[in-house]
């Protein structure tokens, strides 16, 4: 789940197409807006043509509407699925940016790329998925177990992999379409989340790092790290200096503003921290009742479960600052320092 945020920074006129459509954004770079069954609408993929073939970054959900929009703009940009593709790159593990790999490789028969800790990541949590980690995940911070249960059936179903998955190490240059781009850790949302950067072209592929018009979640879930606020936030900092003129985000519009979209991302999140912590601020309370507060109403349980992981890594982050404190007596719940 994402949130919506009031921002000044404004959109790009590129990338107007509609959604199953594919559009060039910049020479040789296309985006197809791949369908998702989720409130997100649609994932952006991108297909970049180099001399060795094309390379895709990103995939969606490997469902009917997705693979047919991957077979429509792939033909709409000369794209033969089963002879041209060099490499995949997948961001970051989740289904919408992973899911439709399996299907694609076996089409094309190109490799999956992702960072070398996202490719264990994505075994542990899709290769054989245990959901009663994450129902305990849910349970100890305060959701009640019917609906955690039915939660975990929902989110930790299971995901069809690629075989063949190479490893990406941060900081190291590939080539993508006539350039090279470096690969950046980008940590918070996902554990092992990368992006690419072209500094010739001043470009960002921003996967779900830096997002327009709304916020990425950034959650504690059962494969995270500590603090994942925190290296969110310092990651978002080391980008700010960035030579970029244009982002592609995974989601949303594409804008050119990134050193502004990444100080209203940064403000947000100070905002959301003092909201939290005024709702603790006198009795304890669960993760999941100060999400319940925090969060609209009205929200469904998939969302539900990405509001309380996002609450969860503002209370936690507050206790690294010192200005709360957790406390166990079966279910974790925080109060004001």
């Amino acid at each position: 789940m994402v949130l919506a945020v009031t921002d000044g920074v404004k959109p790009s006129w590129l990338g107007a197409q509609p959604v199953g459509e594919i559009a060039e954004v910049a020479e040789g770079v296309y985006q197809l807006k791949v369908p998702v069954p989720i409130p997100l609408v649609f994932v952006s993929a991108y297909l970049i043509e180099g001399r060795d073939g094309w390379t895709v970054v990103d995939t969606g959900f490997d469902y009917p509407e997705g693979r047919a929009a991957w077979e429509a703009g792939a033909k709409a940009v000369g794209l033969d699925l089963r002879r041209d593709m060099s490499r995949i790159v997948v961001t970051h593990f989740h289904p919408d940016h992973l899911g439709a790999a399996h299907w694609l490789q076996e089409r094309s028969g190109a490799p999956v790329y992702m960072l070398e800790g996202e490719i264990r990541n994505s075994r542990n949590v899709w290769g054989d998925p245990d959901p009663a980690p994450f129902i305990e995940h849910l349970v100890s911070n305060g959701m009640n177990r019917s609906l955690a249960e039915r939660g975990a059936s929902k989110m930790r179903a299971g995901l069809t992999l690629p075989e063949k998955m190479l490893p990406l190490r941060a900081g190291e240059e590939m080539p993508l379409g006539a350039g090279m781009v470096r690969v950046v850790h980008a940590p918070g949302h996902a554990e092992h989340q990368v992006v690419l950067h072209d500094e010739e072209r001043k470009i960002l592929f921003a996967a779900d790092h830096v997002l327009l018009r709304i916020t990425p979640n950034i959650g504690r879930w059962p494969e995270s790290g500590p603090n994942p606020l925190a290296r969110y936030l310092r990651s978002l900092r080391s980008m700010r200096d960035l030579p970029v003129d244009l982002v592609l985000p995974g989601h949303g519009p594409l804008f050119h503003d990134l050193k502004g979209r990444i100080d209203e991302l940064s403000r947000h999140h100070e905002e959301r921290l003092d909201l939290m912590l005024r709702e603790i601020d006198g009795a304890p309370r669960t993760p999941f009742e100060v999400s319940r507060k925090v969060f609209r109403y009205g929200l469904s349980l998939y969302e539900q479960c990405f509001a309380l992981s996002e609450t969860l890594a503002h209370l936690e982050h507050l206790v690294h600052e010192g200005r709360a404190e957790r406390m166990e007596n079966g279910i974790f719940s925080f109060r004001a320092a």
